[in-house]
């Protein structure tokens, strides 16, 4: 896919948020260029969540080792297997919410639908059915944090250069919206 193609730059912004938000639990995420190699055997924690509009839905999912999400969690020595999963959930609601933060300054909103999560021993993604799947994945403390954005953009959808105009109505990080 081309590097200016609406999905290539939906995917770098996905990153870029993703980024922000590990840097902001204290790791130093390295991206990793090309899609990783299959995960080691052993438990594995899987998180998606939907989003979408009239021209353009999608989902995003990550998956790492437990030990992965045991060392982000804020309190990693009194982690168990449900505070694991409920730790994904929360990490792909805040990643696929600062991306809807993100395209709000480009003029696009989204709904999301509600994160789920997995816990199992060797969890693998599947092939898909979509075309436009984009990797995004971080080696973090010697372990890879694998993400997946799949993408359905009608023909009608361009994604702006730039933010629409400076100031750009874009939420604040943390920033609640009640409807």
């Amino acid at each position: 896919m081309p590097g200016d193609s609406n999905e290539a730059r939906l995917a770098e912004l996905l990153c870029q948020c993703m980024a922000e938000l590990l840097a902001e639990l204290g790791v130093q995420p390295e991206p990793l260029t090309r899609a990783p190699s299959p995960p080691d055997a052993g438990e594995t924690v899987a998180a998606f969540s939907g989003f979408g509009n009239d021209e353009l839905r999608g989902s995003f999912t990550f998956l790492g080792p437990s030990k992965l999400f045991s060392r982000l969690h804020p309190l990693p020595s009194t982690v168990t297997p449900r505070d694991l999963t409920d730790w994904a959930c929360e990490l792909v609601n805040q990643s696929v919410g600062r991306f809807r933060n993100r395209l709000l300054a480009y003029g696009v909103k989204l709904s999301l639908s509600v994160p789920q999560s997995a816990l199992a021993d060797n969890l693998r993604l599947a092939s898909s059915l979509q075309p436009a799947r984009s990797p995004i994945a971080f080696a973090i403390d010697g372990m890879v944090l694998e993400g997946w954005l799949e993408l359905e953009i009608e023909p009608s959808f361009r994604l702006a250069q730039s933010p629409v105009a400076e100031g750009a109505e874009a939420l604040l990080e943390g920033s609640v919206v009640l409807f």
